[in-house]
């Protein structure tokens, strides 16, 4: 089957905050693979795993869907899975945490 690959940045510096990837056969969640047929519409219900980011107030969170991510193989069948991944009818749910100043932990950045 093909995949969705979803990777999430920061609207304004572009930076990958994280992402998420789903193999189409698995669309209705559990463990057995469920075949998907040409032209069938299917839902997906991905979840990116808690991300603890920081994301500056007017930033915004950009999500760029593909069929494949850059650091994962191509599906088995190749180009014979075309995916085509609708945003009309995509729907997305963020929860939103706010957090006093001293509950954030401060990692060093390397330069």
């Amino acid at each position: 089957g093909g995949q969705v690959f979803i990777e999430m940045q920061n609207m304004a510096t572009g930076m990958r905050i994280g992402h998420a990837t789903m193999d189409v056969r698995y669309h209705e969640g559990g463990s057995e693979p469920q075949t998907v047929t040409p032209g069938q519409e299917v839902t997906m219900m991905m979840e990116f795993q808690a991300i603890d980011a920081i994301i500056p107030a007017g930033d915004g969170i950009r999500l760029i869907m593909t069929d494949t991510g850059e650091d994962y193989l191509a599906p088995a069948c190749g180009n014979a899975c075309v995916m085509h991944v609708l945003p009309g009818l995509s729907e997305i749910t963020i929860p939103l945490l706010e957090r006093a100043e001293y509950d954030v932990l401060a990692v060093p950045l390397s330069s």
